[in-house]
């Protein structure tokens, strides 16, 4: 899942300059029906341990790990997706990026975003709050630079390989957040940290449709860092003892690399 985050997005601009935006769809669509046709054949049976009803699913609101976990997924994912949707339009209208440099730029962040994702999950095994604030942080931090004067090709690599490591590990970060948050309810868990991810990947590329269409550009920008500060004080304001995020979840759930 992290990988298909940070590398769809790169990929799907290259193909679409190289072979145009119907063959780029078209071989998109033809390769999900190749692993929907493999998937029944390839995956084992898994059976749950309990059905998963609305019930038990609104039971874990109750816990504050679960709750802080979700509200940290919505926020980040949101921001992302409201700026990162429109990456390609920030480079080339507030930097000035040459056509021929963006699709290397955004390869580059997906190559940064599959490394993060590994480092993140090796950091997990040990400090869950103190990876996912980190996280937070350099998000926050990373997006409202892109606003700065001084543009180059350069400091738009290094901005987009920052954004790349860093939100490689949202997806394994905050899905390990909420295995170790609700140990004995994995499956409920992390159906709703599903549901709400993708929830937020739409949303936020609503939102930041609608903002990028407004006169000032940039608030796209300062919508997604605004989104990871708000997550990243309320980390902090939370520490890891009282969300009972514990330092070892299920087995084999240790974290969940993409």
């Amino acid at each position: 899942m992290g990988a298909a985050n940070v590398l769809g997005v790169p990929l799907g601009t290259l193909a679409g300059n190289l072979t145009g935006r119907r063959i780029a769809f078209s071989s998109l669509s033809a390769l999900a029906l190749v692993v929907l046709v493999a998937l029944p054949a390839v995956l084992p049976g898994l059976t749950a341990s309990r059905a998963i009803r609305p019930k038990l699913l609104m039971e874990q609101f109750r816990n504050p790990g679960v709750r802080i976990g979700i509200i940290a997924t919505a926020l980040l994912v949101f921001g992302h997706f409201a700026a990162c949707t429109f990456v390609r339009p920030a480079l080339q209208r507030l930097w000035g990026i040459d056509e021929r440099y963006v699709g290397p730029l955004l390869f580059g962040f997906g190559v940064a975003g599959v490394i993060g994702n590994f480092a993140a999950g090796a950091a997990l095994s040990r400090r869950v709050h103190r990876t996912v604030l980190i996280i937070s942080v350099a998000l926050a931090v990373e997006m409202p630079l892109f606003l700065l004067p001084g543009r180059t090709v350069v400091g738009a690599a290094i901005l987009t390989t920052v954004r790349g490591l860093s939100y490689g590990g949202v997806s394994v970060g905050l899905k390990t957040w909420m295995i170790k948050a609700a140990p004995r309810a994995v499956e409920a868990a992390s159906s709703l940290w599903v549901a709400v991810f993708n929830l937020a990947i739409g949303l936020g590329a609503l939102v930041g449709g609608v903002v990028v269409g407004m006169p000032t550009f940039q608030g796209v920008l300062w919508l997604g860092g605004a989104c990871a500060l708000l997550t990243a004080l309320g980390d902090m304001r939370c520490p890891q003892r009282r969300l009972g995020l514990t330092e070892s979840g299920p087995s084999g759930a240790r974290s969940h690399r993409a």
